[in-house]
C-alpha cells in the first residue's frame, strides 16, 4: 500500500438431460435431472481425481451482477469422455461460490432464486441432496467459505445511500449471529480461509472510498482482529482477486489491470516466504477462479481460445505451478461458460483463534513500538522528529472524518492510545510545529478489547522489531483516551 501504517506486524451442470432455456429476458433455467447425455467434452479418465463442483452460465460479467443471464452449480464425476454433469440447483435462478466443507460431505453455495432477489447462503450434501437455506439477510450474501468450529464467513453486500458496500460478515452453520468482521470503506470480498486461521480478503486500495483503481489482498482472524495487507505491492497498481491457498502456504490469485473492465486477468503467485507476487501464466491467457485440484496442480478456469467460438467463454483447464504451464482440458461447454471449480475431497481444517474480545469493553488499544519506522524513506527511518499523533474517525452516515484529538509521541518514538471500537480511524504524525509529517492513507479499526500493536509506520515486514519496553507503557501502562470515557481501561 502506498501509504504510512500502524498494523500489527503478525501482522489470514447440467447436461444431464435437461433442456436449457435462455428466455427473452435472458433468464436461465434448467428442468429437473433427467438422464445424463454426453454433450461436451472432457479429460481422459483419472481414477484418482475426485468429482469437482463448478458453476456453468452463458454470460460471465465483470462487477457485481456476475451472472446476468443466470447460472447454475453442477457436478462432474471422474470418468472417460465424453462426460456429463448433473445440474445440483435447478430451482435457483442463479448459484455461484461453490465450497465444500472439511470433511468433502457438504457444499455451501450462494444462490438467487430469481432474478432480482437478493442472493443468500445455502448448503447442501455434495450430491445436492439435503438443501438448506443458511441466511436470510437484507442484502446479497456471496463467496461464503467454511471456518473451524462451525461457522461460515462471507460477503456481505448491502446498500448505503444509494451505492452498494460490501463487508465481511461471518454466522454460525444455522445462519444465526450474524455480524460483521469488518468496518472500514474498503468493499472487503473474502477469498479464502488460510491453514493457519486467517481470513484472506481483498479490498479496496487504499481502503477509502474513492479507491478504484487497485484492490490488494489482506487478512484478519475470524473475530475481526489484526487487519493486515498481506503483501505490500502497491508500487504496482492491479485489481488482485480470486485467490487461493496450496499445500505448500503459497498464494495463488488472478491480477487485472487496474482500468480493465473485463472478466479475468494473468495468474500470479506469492510463494511462501516472498515478499512480492511473481506472474504465473503467460499474459495472453485470461484466467480466472484458480483453486487447488493436487499437490502443486490447479484447476483454472481459462478463457476459451477455440475458432469459431464465443471469445469470452470459460473452460476448465488443469494448471500446473511448479512450470507455470496449462495441462489438460478438464471440462467445456459448447455453448455456456464453466467457472469456480472446487473438487469434492476433504481437505484440512484450518487453526482456531479463540477471541479474547471483550463485547462489552468501550474502548480498544493501538501501542506503537516507534513510529519513525517506514519502509517508504530513505535508510527506513523519518528523519524529522515526531512529537504527537492526530488520531482521525470516519463517521460512516456522512461518509466524513473528523479528528479525535492528539496523543504525546514518546522520545522512542512509542505511543499507547485507546480510541472507540469498531470504528475506522487513521494517523498523521505530526511535529513540534504542529505540521503533519507523514500521513495514513488508509483506514483500520480496533474491536471492544483488543490490543493492537505494530512496529511502525507502514514498517518493513521483513524486519523484526527491537526486543525493548517502549516508553509508552513505562507511564503506569495508561493509553492516551481520545473519544473514550474515562474509566476505560486498558485489559492487561
Amino acid at each position: 500500500m502506498n501509504y504510512p501504517r500502524l498494523t500489527a506486524p503478525v501482522i489470514v451442470c447440467l447436461l444431464a438431460g435437461l433442456t436449457v432455456v435462455a428466455a427473452a429476458k435472458g433468464l436461465f433455467q434448467a428442468s429437473a435431472p433427467a438422464k445424463a447425455k454426453p454433450q461436451a467434452t472432457a479429460s481422459p479418465e483419472n481414477p484418482n481425481q475426485p468429482p469437482i463442483l463448478f458453476v456453468q452460465a452463458p454470460v460471465v460479467a465483470a462487477g457485481e451482477n456476475r451472472f446476468p443471464q443466470g447460472s447454475r452449480l453442477v457436478r462432474l464425476a471422474p470418468g472417460p469422455k465424453p462426460q456429463t454433469v448433473v445440474n445440483l440447483t435447478p430451482e435457483f435462478f442463479a448459484a455461484a461460490d461453490p465450497q465444500v466443507s472439511f470433511d468433502g460431505t457438504k457444499v455451501v453455495f450462494a444462490a438467487q432464486e430469481r432474478p432480482g432477489a437478493n442472493w443468500q447462503l445455502w448448503e447442501m450434501h455434495a450430491d445436492g441432496s439435503g438443501r438448506r437455506q443458511v441466511t436470510r439477510l437484507s442484502g446479497d450474501c456471496l463467496r461464503p467459505a467454511y471456518l473451524a468450529r462451525e461457522g461460515i464467513v462471507f460477503t456481505f453486500l448491502s446498500g448505503e445511500s444509494g451505492r452498494s458496500v460490501s463487508q465481511v460478515y461471518v454466522c454460525k452453520l444455522d445462519g444465526s449471529e450474524a455480524h460483521p468482521i469488518t468496518f472500514g470503506p474498503g468493499n472487503f470480498q473474502v477469498e479464502t480461509v488460510l491453514k493457519d486461521g486467517r481470513v484472506l480478503v481483498s479490498a479496496s486500495s487504499p481502503l477509502a472510498p474513492e479507491a478504484k483503481e487497485s484492490a490488494e489482498l489482506y487478512t484478519l482472524r475470524h473475530d475481526g482482529t489484526g487487519l493486515a495487507s498481506f503483501r505490500c505491492d502497491h508500487r504496482q497498481p492491479a485489481v488482485r482477486g480470486q485467490a487461493t491457498e496450496l499445500d505448500d502456504g503459497s498464494i495463488v490469485f488472478v491480477k487485472s489491470a487496474s482500468l480493465q473492465r473485463g472478466v479475468g486477468g494473468e495468474l500470479a503467485a506469492i510463494r511462501r516466504g516472498a515478499l512480492h507476487n511473481s506472474s504465473l501464466s503467460p499474459l495472453a491467457s485470461i484466467s480466472w477462479s484458480p483453486r487447488p485440484l493436487e499437490a502443486r496442480k490447479l484447476i483454472v478456469a481459462r478463457q476459451n481460445i477455440v475458432p469459431g467460438t464465443n471469445p469470452g467463454r470459460f473452460d476448465l483447464y488443469a494448471f500446473d505451478f511448479a512450470s507455470g504451464q496449462y495441462g489438460e482440458l478438464i471440462y467445456r461447454d459448447p455453448k455456456l461458460s464453466s467457472v469456480q471449480a472446487v473438487p469434492v475431497a476433504a481437505h484440512p481444517v484450518p487453526r482456531w483463534y479463540w477471541s479474547t474480545l471483550n463485547p462489552k469493553a468501550d474502548a480498544g488499544y493501538f501501542i506503537c513500538l516507534d513510529s519513525r519506522f517506514s519502509a517508504d524513506v530513505p535508510q527506513g527511518r523519518i528523519s524529522t522528529p515526531v512529537a504527537r499523533v492526530r488520531v482521525l474517525m470516519l463517521e460512516p452516515a456522512a461518509h466524513q472524518e473528523r479528528a479525535l484529538g492528539e496523543a504525546p509521541v514518546e522520545k522512542d518514538g512509542s505511543f499507547y492510545l485507546a480510541v472507540p471500537p469498531d470504528r475506522p480511524m487513521r494517523f498523521e504524525l505530526l511535529d513540534e510545529s504542529g505540521r503533519v509529517v507523514r500521513a495514513q492513507r488508509s483506514w483500520i479499526w480496533t474491536r471492544p478489547g483488543e490490543e493492537r500493536g505494530c512496529v511502525g509506520c507502514h514498517e518493513d515486514k521483513a524486519v523484526a522489531p527491537e526486543n525493548r519496553w517502549p516508553l509508552a507503557l513505562k507511564s503506569f501502562d495508561t493509553p492516551t483516551r481520545l473519544g473514550v470515557e474515562p474509566q476505560a481501561v486498558a485489559s492487561h
